[in-house]
């Protein structure tokens, strides 16, 4: 039995590590739950290489030499052929072009000109440059480091995790003496504190397995590089360098012949990968020193019954005898301090399992969000303080006002605002010079509007507002596909595939979740208990 006062104390650790970073991790739940989706997301929002139709993989060859012809300085950068069609990359090859930059600005990012390459209906090449989507990128930047750029962000995440992994700790320690009796009791009445408070001990027990695993990982991704630079310098020494050098130089261009020889073709090298790496399911192709004796045809894919299979998996073959290079980057190959890394960061993105285990980490971390996000309610809820004096209204505490002003403005901004900006990369493709940049713009510009009205507005009257902004926010993402398919001369697209089409249909059910909440919440604050911050019947705030 554990002693009460130590309950207490873990308690209030509980609850205010809660509180400090709960806004953090709701942004980072919520974007987390659609980056295990990135890849539909990024198909509904590209379009097709217009105009030209899909290189059948025999006639790749033909593209190639056409390419290198017209294109010199792809020799150089190489390039990658494309094996399954998507709809964000429905041309057969494409390749990056590095732009010039101030080596001695080190704030400055290595930015990139994109291209694609298809054989047109004559047979002669069609390359054209043409920026991709990185919705799927930005939707990550945000779950990362929630907006916050570059080292700091990550340097801000890793803290937040730290304390993330101290919650839980404590919130399990807090539930112990009633675990067996209250785990599964959902009481479900008038009492709508008690409610949400079952509510939320039900859904951190039984997905604390999946918090754990995201609280360590979390901590890894984001103070990794500090970590690893500490164990270097007090650690190992320099006898950590030999083995990094060699796992480094896998990625390197290798070392040009300067000899021309001819390529086999992409066909009979997906043959040799077969044959020599069974179970392995290559994606692309990516050429090193293309045209050169030394080329390189690296095979990205994945690996399936490995934790991380679709991703970083590589086998490498000498593009003109088709002998294998490097085998060493498929899982099953791997070595074991890497196959641990990988483990690792595959048990945080999903990447195993199949559709399955996405479809769970995405309910998880729906589910997350909503954790946090309750978890600042309850201890509104707690400390809510009705003074009265006859029939006056109670006066609430200023701080549970700005508290629960906070929570519905800055969790409902990162929904609202993420909806929107997904909404935004269809609407402003090819009308607007850098995309990225407008993926900030709206998501930001939507995020600290809701906060700012939250704040002016006080948490029940702004909450039913952005709840139905949501639900509008959301529901914009399938009338943008119906719109794009009734009213070709929008110049817009509307793509068939399941994946596609899926995030449609996952935005339709997500604005009637809304939408019902908006109904609830808006039912709350007419009828709701006159001492709550959640009733806008003339309540003051002292």
């Amino acid at each position: 039995m554990i002693p009460v006062p130590i309950v207490k104390l873990y308690k209030t650790v509980h609850t205010w590590t809660g509180i400090t970073c709960g806004f953090a991790l709701f942004i980072a739940f919520y974007a987390g739950a659609l980056t295990m989706f990135m890849e539909p997301i990024a198909r509904w929002a590209s379009p097709a290489a217009l105009g030209v139709a899909q290189t059948p993989l025999d006639s790749v060859p033909a593209l190639i030499d056409q390419l290198l012809a017209a294109h010199p300085d792809v020799r150089e950068h190489g390039f990658t052929v494309h094996l399954s069609p998507r709809e964000d990359r429905a041309a057969r090859v494409t390749w990056e072009v590095e732009l010039p930059h101030d080596e001695s600005d080190p704030g400055h990012t290595h930015e990139h000109v994109h291209w694609w390459a298809a054989l047109g209906a004559d047979g002669a090449l069609v390359a054209r440059q043409e920026e991709p989507s990185e919705l799927g990128q930005f939707i990550n930047e945000i779950h990362m480091r929630v907006g916050i750029p570059g080292q700091w962000g990550s340097a801000f995440m890793g803290v937040v995790s730290l304390l993330y992994g101290v919650a839980l700790i404590s919130g399990v320690i807090v539930l112990l003496p009633s675990l067996v009796k209250d785990f599964f009791a959902l009481r479900v009445g008038r009492n709508l504190k008690r409610m949400w408070l079952d509510a939320h001990n039900v859904v951190g027990i039984t997905g604390l397995p999946f918090h754990i695993v995201i609280a360590t990982t979390s901590v890894a991704f984001s103070l990794g590089a500090l970590l690893f630079g500490a164990q270097g310098l007090l650690i190992y020494g320099d006898k950590h360098r030999p083995t990094m050098q060699r796992f480094q130089a896998q990625f390197r261009q290798p070392q040009a012949a300067n000899e021309a020889a001819p390529m086999l073709p992409p066909a009979q090298l997906l043959a040799r990968v077969q044959a020599q790496a069974p179970g392995f399911v290559p994606e692309a192709i990516t050429y090193q020193r293309p045209g050169d004796k030394a080329t390189v045809a690296r095979f990205t894919g994945r690996e399936p019954g490995y934790v991380m299979e679709s991703r970083y998996g590589a086998v490498a073959l000498s593009a003109v005898t088709g002998e294998v290079v490097n085998d060493r980057l498929r899982p099953s190959q791997q070595e074991p301090w890497w196959r641990t890394t990988m483990t690792l960061a595959g048990l945080h993105f999903g990447q195993y399992g199949g559709a399955v285990v996405r479809w769970s980490y995405f309910l998880l971390g729906l589910a997350g969000a909503w954790l946090f996000y309750g978890g600042n309610l309850l201890w509104v809820e707690t400390r809510r303080k009705a003074q009265r004096k006859g029939d006056a209204l109670p006066t609430q505490r200023r701080d549970t006002y700005w508290l629960a002003a906070g929570t519905v403005g800055v969790c409902l901004g990162c929904v609202a605002g993420l909806s929107l900006t997904i909404v935004a990369g269809k609407w402003l493709y090819g009308r607007v010079e850098d995309l990225h940049a407008w993926h900030q713009y709206v998501y930001f510009a939507v995020f600290f509007g809701a906060v700012a009205w939250a704040f002016a507005r006080g948490a029940a009257r702004a909450a039913v507002g952005l709840l139905w902004l949501c639900a509008a926010a959301a529901l914009a993402i399938p009338l943008t596909t119906l719109a794009a398919a009734l009213l070709p001369a929008l110049g817009l697209w509307a793509h068939t595939s399941v994946q596609a089409l899926g995030v449609d249909v996952t935005a339709f059910i997500g604005a009637l979740c809304f939408a019902w909440m908006a109904h609830a919440a808006a039912r709350r604050v007419r009828h709701g208990a006159a001492d709550s911050v959640w009733s806008a019947r003339g309540t003051s705030v002292a």
